[in-house]
């Protein structure tokens, strides 16, 4: 059904507009049908290069735990305090821990997860994040950070 839908569609587009869809991308059938337009057209179709496959992200290795009995919005303030250090955190049980404060305590509250090899240097930030060094200053004025 959707091969005579295409076809129908191809052949009623100009031999400039079928060229400019075949440039943009289409699917492999798509693509098939409309370049099988083209030849009947006595038009050779444009080359058509396969999509570059995107490369998995290397491993970093199992995750860990890196801090745990945090508040959920804490755990999802030190992931993203990570995250902005290059650090592939990610918080953890934060929905369990915020339904039901009775089993906060029996999961060991929110937690944040680092690859084990990224472990190092999140100890370093969770140490400076507790230690206030990321705290805004008091005078801190929002209308200004971005000038």
């Amino acid at each position: 059904m959707a091969g005579q839908y295409l076809k129908d569609l191809f052949g009623n587009l100009t031999d400039e507009e079928i060229m400019a869809r075949v440039k943009d991308g289409l699917t492999t059938e798509a693509c098939e049908i409309a370049c099988r337009e083209l030849r009947s057209r006595g038009i050779e179709p444009p080359a058509v290069e396969e999509p570059a496959k995107p490369e998995e992200p290397p491993y970093l290795g199992d995750r860990v735990i890196l801090a745990r009995n945090l508040m959920p919005a804490e755990a999802h303030i030190l992931a993203s305090r990570l995250t902005a250090s290059g650090i592939d955190a990610e918080p953890a049980d934060v929905n369990t821990a915020q339904a039901n404060f009775l089993w906060f305590s029996a999961i060991g509250g929110a937690k944040v997860r680092v690859p084990q090899s990224q472990l190092a240097q999140a100890q370093q930030i969770l140490t400076a994040f507790r230690n206030g060094e990321f705290a805004l200053k008091d005078d801190f004025d929002a209308g200004k950070a971005g000038e």
